[in-house]
C-alpha cells in the first residue's frame, strides 16, 4: 500500500455516481512535475465514498487546485487501438482546497478604499459608525 499526498488541478467537474455498491464521488486531477527542464503532467483519478466528500463534490469544479491524501492504486486499461495505458487512482482520505493567490475584493467599498490608498498614499480612516477597539476591552 502506498499512501500519497499530492496537489493537482481539477480537469473537469466532479461527479457523484450511485451504483450497486453505493454512492461515491470521482474527479480527475492533473498533477504537474517539473524534471530535467521539462514539465510532465500525470492524470490521477480521485475517488471517495465518504459522505463529506460526496457533499463537497459540487465545489470540486474545473480549474480548482486541491490537496489530496489517500491510498494510491494503479490499473492497466486498453484503448480502442489496443494500446495499454496506466490509470492511477487515489482512494481519498482527505481533500482540501489550496489557495493559489490573493483574491481581489469585489465590493464597491473595498474598491473605493484601494483608490483612496493609491491616490493619497495612506490608509483611509474607517467610517464613523464602525466599531472602535478600546484598550480596556481587550481580554489580555
Amino acid at each position: 500500500m502506498i499512501y500519497i499526498h499530492t496537489i493537482g488541478r481539477i480537469g473537469k467537474d466532479s461527479r457523484v455516481i450511485t451504483g450497486t455498491h453505493g454512492t461515491f464521488m470521482a474527479v480527475d486531477i492533473a498533477v504537474d512535475d517539473y524534471s530535467k527542464g521539462k514539465n510532465f503532467t500525470t492524470w490521477v483519478r480521485v475517488k471517495s465514498s465518504k459522505e463529506n466528500h460526496i457533499r463537497l463534490a459540487e465545489y470540486l469544479t474545473k480549474g480548482r487546485m486541491v490537496l489530496v491524501e489517500g491510498t494510491l492504486t494503479s490499473s492497466i486499461w486498453t484503448d480502442r487501438n489496443g494500446d495499454s495505458h496506466i490509470q492511477h487512482s487515489i482512494i481519498a482520505d482527505s481533500i482540501a482546497f489550496v489557495n493559489v493567490g490573493k483574491k481581489e475584493a469585489t465590493d464597491s467599498t473595498s474598491a473605493q478604499a484601494r483608490k483612496a490608498v493609491n491616490a493619497e498614499g495612506s490608509t483611509p480612516e474607517p467610517p464613523a459608525d464602525a466599531p472602535q477597539d478600546k484598550s480596556e476591552d481587550l481580554p489580555f
